[in-house]
């Protein structure tokens, strides 16, 4: 009897030991069940693909962000994209501006097109673009990053489930009173779970 209550044991936990290694699998989990009555019922859950949300969002910026069903999120990711392509030319544009600008006043046998400006003025002017140019391409390599691992953590968020109870409540507290602290003013923050 006991040994064969430690067999049952010892296979009981080798069955979850192994059961438990079984990689986390999206096919698995959307595969058709059996209901109590024999009738195939197939999950009414179908969750995102992380993997593919990635892909679509490296290959084509925003499309891993409409691919999960978050549509502002891609026209915020369509609309930053925007912003530093106009960044990136408009400060191109004066930094070629202010180049020409700054070779005409070091070299005498040009026109100088700026004749009441400095050097000095015209060349921080000249670096002011410069740099903004490199952050906005600083800018496009981070939004793009950005924008492949929120399209990644959405999809692996799409099957967390929060709990319809879950509540935080900020509650002023003006001349309230408690034992031992006598009168306070203060904040209660209440959070239900």
């Amino acid at each position: 009897m006991l040994r064969s209550f430690l067999l049952g044991s010892i296979l009981c936990s080798v069955v979850y030991a192994t059961s438990a290694q079984i990689p986390y699998n999206h096919a698995y989990f959307n595969q058709k069940r059996v209901n109590l009555l024999g009738k195939e019922q197939k999950d009414s859950i179908k969750w995102a693909d992380p993997k593919k949300a990635t892909v679509l969002a490296l290959s084509i910026p925003g499309a891993g962000q409409i691919y999960n069903k978050k549509y502002w999120k891609a026209g915020v990711v369509y609309a930053g994209f925007g912003g530093l392509i106009y960044m990136f030319k408009y400060n191109t544009d004066s930094l070629n501006k202010y180049q020409n600008i700054y070779i005409s006043k070091l070299d005498t046998s040009i026109l100088d097109l700026a004749p009441n400006r400095s050097e000095a003025s015209i060349k921080s002017d000249r670096d002011f673009h410069r740099r903004y140019r490199d952050i906005s391409l600083l800018g496009f390599v981070g939004l793009y990053a950005l924008q492949a691992i929120d399209a990644n953590v959405d999809a692996h968020l799409k099957e967390f489930k929060v709990n319809k109870e879950l509540s935080l409540k900020l509650t002023p507290e003006i001349y309230s009173t408690k034992h031992n602290m006598g009168y306070y003013n203060g904040f209660t923050l209440t959070m239900k779970f």
